[in-house]
């Protein structure tokens, strides 16, 4: 055999190869190697396939998201607040007027109610007085010294009334109550001042004599009622919380029951 004949075969050089040589040397398979110098760029494809991965999660997760929605959608109910019932009545009334007086005169708002309370109307009827403020609004633009402890147990909104009975009115407040306890305590302590805030719906001469006077429990149609009574024993405040959900505040104990009665045949529905 010649010796061009022993001269060994020349390897082929393969993928395998280069990742053999690469070790040997060491350097990495997804290095490259450019003008002397090795440049790694399995970090850099590592962070751009998790970058692409990311961004096709999203577009997928948010067109499903999309679809679902589409096809899947549902009418809400509307979103009813107590504020729709400000200026409306609880019940029903015999007759209903609306309250005339300036905004910059708050007086003139006690005017309107005392001039609504000496028109003579049919006994045993209940007017309602259309007035859009808030029982807070009401308190602070009067000045009536309404706890706040009360107002914070209540209901924003709140109707007025007048009661007409036996040859006499009465004024009629009708408040919904949110926590009924500490509506209660509230009232008990504003027993010894609630007269001031109603004073002007009062007789001067029960006014004058009120340190003689003191509230009693009574029983008004089977509800536990707080009664203050002059020295004619006649009724000038009283108050009741009907089911634990609406206080009544009056200026007599017949306009109190009037309104439990009221209240009894046709309870407020919820909003």
């Amino acid at each position: 055999m010649d010796k061009e004949e022993q001269k060994p075969i020349p390897r082929i050089r393969t993928y395998e190869t280069d990742i053999e040589m690469r070790k040997r040397s060491g350097i990495s398979p997804f290095d490259v190697v450019a003008k002397g110098k090795i440049f790694s760029v399995n970090g850099n494809l590592k962070r751009k396939n998790i970058i692409l991965i990311s961004i096709l999660l999203v577009a997928v997760g948010g067109g499903i998201w999309g679809l679902s929605k589409y096809f899947f959608k549902t009418e809400e109910p509307p979103q009813v607040t107590t504020a729709t019932q400000i200026g409306l009545p609880y019940i029903k009334a015999d007759l209903e007027t609306k309250l005339n007086f300036s905004v910059n005169n708050p007086g003139s708002l006690i005017s309107a109610i005392n001039k609504e309370l000496k028109t003579q109307r049919k006994s045993e009827s209940m007017i309602f007085l259309a007035l859009p403020q808030t029982f807070r609004e009401f308190s602070q633009f009067t000045e009536f010294k309404i706890p706040e402890s009360l107002l914070q147990a209540s209901d924003p909104s709140f109707n007025i009334f007048t009661g007409y009975h036996s040859g006499s009115s009465s004024v009629i407040f009708l408040i919904k109550i949110e926590n009924f306890e500490k509506a209660y305590g509230s009232l008990l302590v504003w027993e010894k001042d609630m007269w001031q805030s109603f004073s002007q719906f009062l007789e001067a001469d029960d006014v004058k004599n009120i340190n003689k006077f003191s509230f009693g429990d009574e029983i008004i149609r089977n509800h536990d009622s707080r009664i203050l009574k002059n020295k004619e024993n006649r009724s000038i405040l009283a108050y009741a919380i009907f089911n634990k959900q609406f206080l009544v505040i009056t200026t007599s104990r017949e306009a109190l029951s009037i309104m439990l009665q009221r209240l009894i045949a046709s309870p407020p529905r919820p909003l």
